[in-house]
């Protein structure tokens, strides 16, 4: 067996912070995070003030012209203003196309601009975008962000000379200090310059390019100026330029930028974007999570994070973050107690019939402990129904998603049963509305026979629902009820229960871990009832076959190799490959000791990371793509044998990151913080208990968990206890522009 013990710790003095500070909005400023410009926002502001410039010199050739005009009324010697255009292909400037407009006077009298003739050039595009219509009306102006100044930003033709040879665009940006809502000269923090670029060649003497043809009539451009988000920067504005053209699910024409109608974003922010606290939920040192009070789920279709957590007066109960990162209390369940949400099934996610939901076990302190269902509001938080008399829910019970809904199982007198619900329609699953009456009525007289729905494995898929169960004639085996209502069992084990614990499903059936009688292995399942043994392992070095097979890395598909553990030698499981193409099998690596012992893996499509022991390392990170040579260590975060024991991982923004243990820069112990890794090089991120001797004990509760935005974990700042922290996106991060 292996040990994960003995971690080293040192001392030093905490940094302090006020805990009032660190209760507010304003404390969300306290971080300290590096100022950027990205490149990707520095090519946003040129596209908008190439558009803006083009617009204001096409406004001056037409001003010029007309004051020509009149000038020739009264002389018949001065020569002639003339505007000529020219077809413009698809670029980057016009990528739908367009024509030059080019302005000068006629010195020679041809009637033709000469390319020396020519005294200054615009463009107009035409496209989808149309911005070549009517100029819309400016956007409301957001609020001003709270106890602060606006951020301003001012555009300015410049002629040509200096460091615009042919001329150009002076932006100006920085902070209304006075509030007078101009950029004044001593306001100016950051100036940029975007020069017209020189005119190409004249063509072929004698030959004129051909007229282009005009645009279609396009639609309003529109800009909006909206407040930051706070949950990522404390003080800024978020500028979103747009057509009025109902793209999507805008309304065309109506003067109203609808997010479909956005075309770009330009994000300012003027102060460092926030990482740290979301909320001291326990006020001061209290921790708001525990062991029995850690669950959480985020729904991207929803854009919710719920999860449980205590302030120390309702107790263990349901909470909620707003779109702003602050958390609140969702239902207090048990009034005078702990409902303890998800404490036997955890929190989950589902899309339904109804929409996005949230599934968890909790006890109200009346109907003892039963599965409730939550849409993220607080009347849409309610019991599924009171299925047994007292807890309905305990650690035998499973949950799975399946129909646009969700399979759950409940036990009492009854012994274990199992249902299906969208969240506001719960029936048994023999009785699913979808299901014809001959279906339910021939599902209904087949469940007489089976008991211990659900018992150890219960999992849905595109073609049915996949479940052990015990049967009066053939034992505890696997069933599949497919989506028409027909049920088959598979007698895996003639002699007795074949006790399925783990599985997988497949294109064409399913991958499941039984006993085949003499020990346990691999079985494929197709639809109809067949099945196959895949794998016939032996202990090594005998003829005793293994007796534990996927028992913590479970059975995972890389291409078309299925990866699992197995105890082999010893006392301790390895990695295992099964090609499904030609039945070959073969150990991965025998050096590296429990996959997936402490956490579950994490899978991003060609690679699988997991939590490992080596006895050179220790308790660190592994990695595999299902071959021998791709089978090793990641990272040894600490190195040496003192163990980085890794606690909870997410793939997000082509990065791993991972709570850990490692060495920061200086070479101090980091305790337990978030590490991002990209191949194998690790970088501290976030450790939001610095110092020597100082361990945040992040991941002890909880897990990490990536949510459009963010990176949500549970950690001890020294101040606050155990609470929720936020850690930034990659992705995120790089949209936003960052100045002092």
């Amino acid at each position: 067996m292996f040990s994960t013990d003995g971690f080293d710790t040192v001392d030093d003095a905490p940094l302090v912070m006020s805990s009032t500070e660190n209760n507010t909005h304003g404390a969300r400023r306290d971080g300290d995070r590096s100022r950027l410009l990205s490149r990707e926002n520095i090519v946003s502001m040129i596209k908008t003030t190439v558009v803006l410039s083009a617009l204001f010199l096409s406004i001056w050739a037409v001003v010029l012209n007309h004051s020509y005009e009149q000038n020739d009324s009264t002389t018949d010697d001065q020569p002639t203003i003339l505007v000529e255009t020219e077809g413009r292909e698809a670029d980057v400037y016009c990528p739908e196309g367009g024509a030059d407009i080019f302005l000068g006077t006629d010195f020679d009298g041809n009637g033709q601009l000469s390319i020396d003739e020519i005294t200054t050039s615009t463009k107009v595009c035409h496209g989808q975008q149309g911005l070549s219509g009517p100029q819309g009306q400016r956007g409301i102006d957001g609020n001003a962000g709270i106890n602060g100044n606006a951020s301003l930003v001012n555009l300015t033709a410049i002629s040509p000379g200096g460091e615009c040879s042919l001329g150009g665009i002076l932006i100006e940006s920085g902070m209304d200090g006075n509030q007078n809502l101009r950029l004044d000269e001593d306001e100016i923090e950051s100036t940029a310059h975007v020069c017209d670029g020189q005119l190409g060649g004249e063509g072929p003497e004698g030959q004129q390019g051909q007229q282009g043809l005009n645009g279609t009539q396009g639609h309003s451009a529109l800009i909006e100026q909206h407040a930051a988000p706070s949950s990522i920067c404390p003080k800024g504005i978020v500028m979103q330029f747009g057509i009025d053209d109902g793209t999507d699910r805008g309304i065309a024409n109506d003067g109203i930028l609808h997010d479909d109608e956005v075309r770009d974003s330009l994000r300012i922010c003027s102060e460092q974007l926030y990482e740290g606290l979301t909320g001291d939920i326990f006020a001061n040192t209290g921790d708001s999570m525990s062991s029995v009070c850690d669950k959480s789920s985020w729904s991207h279709l929803s854009s919710k994070y719920i999860f449980s957590a205590t302030d120390g007066t309702n107790g263990c109960e349901l909470w909620v973050l707003n779109d702003e990162n602050i958390p609140s209390l969702l239902s207090d369940i048990h009034p005078s107690s702990d409902s303890i949400p998800g404490r036997e099934l955890g929190i989950h996610a589902f899309d339904t019939q109804s929409g996005p939901r949230f599934f968890f076990d909790a006890d109200d302190g009346v109907h003892g402990r039963e599965m409730w269902v939550s849409d993220g509001t607080p009347v849409g938080t309610t019991m599924l129904g009171d299925m047994e008399t007292g807890d309905a829910i305990d650690w035998s019970i499973e949950l799975t998603s399946w129909m646009d809904g969700a399979v759950f199982t409940t036990r009492g007198q009854h012994d274990h049963r199992m249902w299906w619900t969208n969240g506001s329609v719960t029936t048994s699953i023999w009785q699913a509305p979808w299901f014809s009456s001959t279906a339910s009525s021939a599902l209904v007289n087949q469940s007489v026979e089976l008991s211990s729905l659900g018992h150890g494995l219960l999992q849905g898929d595109d073609f049915g629902l996949w479940f052990a169960a015990k049967d009066a004639t053939y034992g505890l085996e696997m069933m599949f009820l497919s989506n028409e209502g027909v049920l088959h069992v598979y007698d895996l084990q003639p002699f007795g229960d074949s006790s399925p614990s783990n599985g997988l499903p497949l294109e064409d059936g399913f991958v499941v871990a039984a006993s085949d009688g003499t020990g346990r292995q691999l079985a494929k399942l197709d639809r109809n009832g067949g099945f196959q043994w895949l794998t016939s392992i032996a202990k090594e070095g005998t003829t005793t076959p293994v007796s534990v097979i996927a028992p913590a890395f479970g059975i995972q598909l890389l291409g078309n190799n299925l990866v699992f553990d197995v105890v082999y030698r010893g006392a301790d499981t390895t990695l295992f490959s099964y090609s499904l193409d030609t039945g070959f099998l073969q150990e991965l690596n025998s050096n590296i000791l429990a996959p997936g012992h402490s956490n579950d893996v994490v899978y991003n499509g060609h690679m699988i990371w997991f939590d490992c022991v080596l006895s050179s390392t220790g308790m660190e990170l592994c990695q595999t793509d299902g071959t021998v040579s791709g089978t090793k260590l990641t990272v040894d975060l600490l190195p040496g044998v003192s163990p980085s024991q890794p606690r909870s991982m997410a793939y997000v923004d082509s990065t791993l990151y991972v709570l850990a243990r490692g060495l920061d820069d200086t070479g101090t112990n980091s305790g337990h913080a978030l590490w991002s890794i990209q191949g194998h090089a690790a970088q501290l991120v976030m450790d939001v208990w610095t110092g020597i001797g100082n361990n945040s004990n992040a991941g002890t509760y909880g897990q990490l968990t990536a949510t459009s935005s963010h990176l949500l974990f549970v950690a001890d700042d020294g101040l606050h206890g155990h609470e929720l922290h936020q850690y930034l996106r990659a992705s995120i991060r790089d949209q936003w522009m960052v100045w002092d």
